[in-house]
């Protein structure tokens, strides 16, 4: 089976992903940072980050909801991280000067 990259996935998918897991989970912190985490894993930063947000102000701060919450931010720094990183490597292995550097190199040393 093909492996599926979550940036790929539709809105309407993952509409319909976070309507499964609200339906599963029901309405407690840990939903909410279920949805944060995949909305993440989906490339989607902003919303993630206000879904985080949202979460606080909805839950408060016990030390339940903070643990989650750093977690959730965790999470997305990391997805945001991968995905620079991603990209980073995909602009440095298409760009035809890199392909000489190791030689370039030899030959100033």
């Amino acid at each position: 089976m093909p492996s599926i990259d979550l940036k790929d996935i539709s809105q309407q998918g993952l509409q319909l992903a976070i309507q499964e897991i609200r339906e599963e989970m029901f309405d407690t912190p840990a939903c909410d940072h279920t949805i944060a985490k995949l909305l993440s894993h989906c490339g989607q930063f902003e919303a993630a980050e206000r879904h985080i947000d949202e979460m606080l102000l909805k839950w408060g701060a016990s030390p339940e909801v903070v643990r989650l919450t750093e977690q959730a931010y965790i999470t997305m720094m990391t997805c945001r991280a991968n995905t620079t990183d991603e990209s980073a490597s995909a602009t440095v292995a298409s760009h035809p000067s890199h392909s000489n550097a190791g030689s370039q190199l030899s030959a100033i040393a």
